[in-house]
């Protein structure tokens, strides 16, 4: 496996003039009021909530205006750690790794330490549609087949809705999380299964025609782990660890197989509710080394990472489009991918330059509905003065 973090890889450079600042605030503000209030799933938490835009999308280290594109100061990551636990955060990582250099900073009323593991939540998700385009360079599935050629007989419109639309979330299914009779039941079940929360949510008509609209669903990426164990004939967790976390030495990363995990101080989830869409625990390093990985084309073939990067209008947090697994949003200081996710008090987000060398990690921890710093903010420092150090 060829060195992923390193210094020859470019960062994420600014494409504002300085004398732009106005037109650079004025882009911005019409991206919050667009995408101020959206659907994140809990995966194996309870139900589905709407947020004002997360607290802690990408810590943007004084990228923009910069002499040197994507350069950052150390210092800033600790302003962001900061300024995030000032916003209601107990808990912060913030960490960023730009062209061979990185910066950790932690805080909160109980700060983690720098390597402390969390719950990943959602960004699960985008582990979980490499898996898929692996699949796919190896011809063993194909993006425009129906997932009922896979799982036969558990979606009523499986011959309808392709595997393409369950990774994009334009399928139509229903969101099992918009349950919470069933998820509380769920929740504390010993013998609930990943299947049944997709035939829960197949069980009621679907939301839209595949294909006609986007609505966010963490029932898709059930049906795509289980797609997963039907084509290789081992189990999702299995194939993970083969395909991805060995590869790379990700070493702190890991699907949860039980309630509660021993260095983590939470009351626990049940792994079999979020599974493939929502219940992989990491660190920050480990994160930010599958997304460069990704990104710079080391886990795909170009030609998957070129179907995965190809968008469809999406509102996820500071995300304005959704590619196959993967969001995508452009600010006056660049275009960033990544994914965010949320789970019991957890809350991730990653996001990246289109090169995978400049990736910025999140890890929160709080009463979430209370945090309120604006994600662009903390992307373009430039429309936050004062919040970052000048490089």
């Amino acid at each position: 496996m060829p060195k992923i973090l390193d210094g020859r890889l470019a960062g994420v450079g600014s494409d504002v003039p300085a004398d732009s600042e106005e037109l650079a605030r004025q882009q911005a503000v019409k991206q919050i009021e667009a995408r101020r209030r959206f659907k994140i799933s809990t995966a194996a938490g309870r139900g589905t909530v709407l947020l004002m835009v997360l607290a802690m999308a990408a810590l943007a280290l004084a990228g923009c205006g910069s002499p040197r594109p994507g350069a950052f100061s150390p210092a800033g990551a600790r302003i962001a750690a900061q300024q995030l636990a000032r916003s209601g955060a107990v808990s912060v990582i913030v960490f960023v790794s730009d062209h061979g250099h990185s910066a950790m900073a932690t805080a909160g009323t109980a700060p983690p330490a720098a390597g402390q593991r969390f719950r990943i939540g959602s960004v699960t998700k985008t582990f979980t549609a490499t898996l898929v385009l692996q699949l796919v360079d190896q011809k063993r599935i194909g993006l425009d087949d129906p997932v009922g050629r896979y799982l036969p007989g558990v979606i009523p419109a499986g011959g309808t809705i392709t595997i393409r639309e369950l990774l994009q979330h334009t399928s139509g299914l229903a969101d099992f999380t918009d349950f919470p009779s069933w998820m509380d039941q769920a929740e504390r079940s010993p013998s609930i299964r990943p299947i049944d929360a997709l035939r829960l949510a197949a069980s009621h008509p679907l939301v839209f025609a595949p294909g006609s609209q986007w609505e966010y669903s963490s029932t898709n990426y059930i049906a795509l782990g289980l797609v997963i164990e039907k084509v290789t004939g081992h189990p999702f967790g299995q194939e993970l660890r083969q395909r991805i976390l060995t590869p790379l030495a990700l070493s702190r990363t890991e699907l949860a197989t039980t309630r509660r995990l021993p260095d983590l101080h939470d009351p626990g989830t049940n792994p079999n509710l979020g599974w493939a869409a929502g219940v992989i625990v990491s660190d920050a390093r480990d994160l930010a080394r599958f997304f460069s990985a990704l990104l710079s084309g080391h886990l795909v073939s170009r030609a998957s990472l070129a179907k995965m990067t190809r968008t469809v209008p999406g509102s996820l947090g500071v995300f304005s489009e959704d590619g196959l697994g993967i969001f995508a949003t452009s600010l006056p200081c660049g275009r960033f991918w990544g994914h965010p996710g949320r789970i019991l008090n957890y809350a991730t987000l990653v996001a990246a330059s289109g090169n995978g060398a400049h990736i910025k990690v999140i890890s929160v921890r709080g009463p979430l509905g209370q945090l309120s710093t604006d994600e662009s903010a903390l992307l373009c420092p430039a429309l936050a003065p004062g919040l970052f150090v000048p490089n």
